[in-house]
């Protein structure tokens, strides 16, 4: 019975560790592919502020401008270009009929930045987002805004990437911004609607990123994931009810009693046929012990604790097994679920135990290039597979010492201990080139980009290293992406 409770405690605690980090990686995803999509869409509204600032009174040019903007893809709904008045000049589409009127809102005009507004009624009664960039004359004059509407609840660019939601169960995503409004929600009723106190809205609008168990609007106790939206101030929760991991632990648990049953019949029958056959030897032991038996009385006693000593075996046995089995579920805890890797936790463990033994290390920071581009144009479903492709071949590249970690996304860690900077460079770039030339289909091919840190004497701080390489693959991406960044000049396709 205590095996059987310390299987349940350690297989629900891992479970819903496990549930907590898909939920927290998932959000991020979404999280960083929205933050990527409303940059884009502050890059094509700063692009087109530019082109009507050179002739912001050509009227012909603001309107064809308004319906690239509008036609180009499906990320606005609609696209409006205001005077420094806020009196809208032009917009698009014309069945829009909002020409001469005045912005709802005066803070873009006031603030003179490029803005994404939390959610609010349009002119027509539309629950809207609004994305916006400051129009400026060739001389510094400031002449309006252009800016291009989300409405919540239509079809448009925003809403299909959170929609594509890959659970199959009862989990869901939702989206809020700055002021606790519902930008997205399965249920299209609560969009707009304000949320209440929740401790995964308050610390993603802190613009934290993290898990937490939290209770939903409707009571039911949720295992929910959350993540800040680069650009907006918004923050994205992913979240499943905790009765779901739990549901199939039970299933689980309940499978492994009736396999009990059986075997705990057959051993009652054999206990019962070992008690009638032990019960008067164990009388004869007994009638030793009480006068001092002889030495060839002591011998029998003693003959007899080698049944003893092969159900002692048979524990010992039992128990290596049950180790086993706790060690199988602790490797599921610190490993990524996705890709088999190392996950964080892992990792800061491992820093922190080298820099106590003082041991040098070497650390290469590596990012997909371009991932979003694979999530956009072949689902999260392909996206996902890239990643387990790439980790099978870093894998592949490594040493029977080394760890290969997923700290999140697309992102990756390698840690080689005892290495210095110019060996864990050809690491990097033999990963690297591992990747660019093996195509993933139906991805294609896909690249690398890399930064590698080294603690030469293992006394620095780990977070200051892993800084170091994620500045350096910053470097690397600035760059031109698909290359290896050590230092800051740049030899034979590596920087080192």
């Amino acid at each position: 019975m205590n095996d059987l409770y310390a299987t349940y405690r350690i297989q629900r605690e891992t479970l819903v560790h496990n549930s907590l980090e898909f939920n927290r990686a998932y959000a991020a995803k979404v999280a960083l592919t929205i933050g990527q999509s409303l940059g884009d869409d502050l890059a094509r509204l700063e692009y087109s502020s530019r082109i009507i600032g050179e002739d912001f009174d050509h009227e012909a040019q603001r309107g064809a401008e308004a319906r690239r903007l509008a036609e180009q893809d499906n990320s606005f709904n609609t696209v409006i270009i205001a005077d420094s008045q806020g009196r809208i000049v032009s917009s698009f589409p014309p069945s829009l009929s909002v020409n001469g009127q005045t912005l709802r809102s005066k803070e873009p005009l006031e603030e003179r930045k490029a803005m994404i507004s939390p959610a609010f009624s349009s002119l027509v009664g539309n629950l809207i987002v609004f994305v916006s960039q400051p129009i400026w004359s060739q001389e510094g004059k400031y002449l309006g805004l252009v800016g291009g509407t989300i409405y919540l609840h239509k079809d448009n660019a925003l809403n299909e990437i959170i929609s594509k939601h890959f659970h199959q169960d009862s989990s869901y995503v939702y989206l809020v911004d700055e002021k606790r409004q519902l930008l997205f929600h399965p249920d299209p009723n609560r969009i707009g609607e304000q949320v209440g106190s929740n401790a995964a809205v308050d610390a993603v609008l802190r613009g934290e990123s993290g898990a937490a168990s939290v209770r939903s609007s409707t009571g039911r106790d949720m295992l929910a994931g959350y993540a800040a939206v680069p650009h907006s101030g918004w923050g994205v929760i992913s979240q499943q009810p905790l009765s779901v991991p739990l549901t199939t632990l039970r299933t689980l648990m309940w499978r492994v009693v009736v396999g009990i049953i059986p075997m705990s019949l057959l051993g009652l029958i054999l206990l019962w046929w070992a008690a009638t056959h032990i019960s008067q030897p164990l009388s004869q032991l007994a009638e030793y012990a009480e006068q001092r038996a002889s030495e060839e009385g002591i011998r029998k006693v003693r003959a007899w604790y080698v049944e003893a000593w092969r159900i002692r075996r048979a524990m010992i046995i039992a128990a290596i097994l049950t180790q086993e089995r706790i060690g199988k579920l602790n490797h599921q805890a610190y490993s990524d679920p996705l890709t088999g890797l190392g996950n964080r936790r892992v990792m800061e463990r491992a820093l922190e135990d080298w820099r106590l033994c003082g041991k040098c290390y070497a650390v290469i920071s590596m990012d997909i290039d371009h991932f979003k581009r694979v999530n956009d144009m072949h689902g999260h479903a392909v996206g996902d597979k890239v990643l387990q492709a790439f980790a099978r071949l870093l894998k592949q590249n490594c040493r029977d010492d080394d760890l290969a970690c997923r700290i999140g996304g697309e992102e990756f860690i390698l840690l080689l201990p005892q290495t210095d900077l110019v060996a864990a460079a050809e690491v990097a770039e033999r990963v690297r080139h591992s990747l660019e030339s093996t195509p993933i289909p139906p991805a294609g091919q896909v690249t690398l980009s890399l930064g590698v840190a080294c603690s030469e004497d293992g006394q620095a701080d780990p977070i200051q290293i892993l800084a170091r390489a994620d500045k350096l693959l910053y470097q690397a991406k600035k760059a031109g992406r698909n290359r290896v960044v050590a230092t800051n000049s740049v030899v034979a396709g590596i920087e080192v």
